[in-house]
């Protein structure tokens, strides 16, 4: 039998998520600027992303989701990518969960966390941090994605057979 443990989403900021990468969200304190002739504010370097390890090479992606994910959620899950980051940014303003453990040798189960971003908010894993799969709320969602491509095994997953961790909303 599999000890139950129960996650509950908090809030997506900054501050919280520090410890496993970086909040990609418009923020007036980011370093911002106007370009092309003051038409367009430009939010400025945002995550630091990390792909070079092992000649690796710099990805842009467009995923679509499939298959949907309703709460209560049971993480089947964490994988890691040990030889760069990975960055998710909604683009039909659709929040994202994330749920995130931190960097270790296998994720350990009392260092795991659960967020829900506000619709806005991107996010981007550093390097070898233990986060869940691609798993969408809503159906046809859609992510813009920067990732690694290139040689070596990027991609460690990890399941939990002794626990059956599950993710709710946060109680009122």
């Amino acid at each position: 039998m599999s000890e139950a443990i129960n996650l509950e989403l908090e809030p997506l900021t900054a501050e919280a998520f520090a410890a496993f990468g970086d909040v990609i969200e418009i923020n007036k304190s980011n370093q911002h600027f106007p370009i092309n002739m003051g038409t367009v504010e430009r939010f400025h370097d945002l995550a630091n992303v990390d792909t070079t390890e092992q000649t690796g090479r710099t990805l842009i992606s467009i995923v679509t989701c499939n298959t949907l994910a309703s709460l209560p959620y049971t993480l089947p899950l964490l994988e890691r990518h040990p030889l760069g980051s990975q960055c998710f940014m909604p683009l039909d303003n659709t929040p994202i969960m994330v749920v995130v453990a931190e960097k270790d040798e296998s994720p350990q189960v009392e260092t795991i966390r659960a967020f829900i971003s506000d619709g806005t908010q991107g996010i981007n894993y550093h390097t070898g941090v233990w986060h869940m799969p691609i798993t969408c709320l809503n159906k046809d969602q859609r992510m813009l994605v920067v990732d690694r491509g290139g040689e070596g095994n990027n991609c460690d997953e990890y399941p939990f057979p002794d626990y059956e961790i599950i993710i709710s909303e946060k109680s009122s």
